[in-house]
């Protein structure tokens, strides 16, 4: 499967210490291979099939897979995203 980063995803990742970028890296690359089974991964109820994957207990990437595209287009802290989605 092909990966396509949304740009407000890269710029939020480019400004992350190297470390916490090459982690990120190495969950983003997984999805490749098993976009719904990696990880601390989430299917969310939504209209369109979404998933929720949890990084390193910091971070929390929003996606959605289309034909043969995983489609990354959200990324905050994970408490960002309990402030703005509740307890996901």
């Amino acid at each position: 499967m092909r990966i396509k980063i949304e740009d407000n995803v890269k710029d939020f990742i480019r400004e992350l210490p190297e470390k916490d970028r090459r982690v990120i890296g190495e969950h983003i690359d997984r999805l490749s291979e098993h976009p719904s089974a990696t990880g601390n991964i989430k299917k969310l109820h939504t209209k369109k099939p979404r998933w929720r994957m949890h990084i390193s207990m910091k971070y929390t990437l929003f996606y959605y897979v289309d034909a043969d595209m995983v489609w990354v287009d959200k990324i905050m802290t994970i408490e960002q995203a309990h402030k703005k989605y509740g307890k996901i």
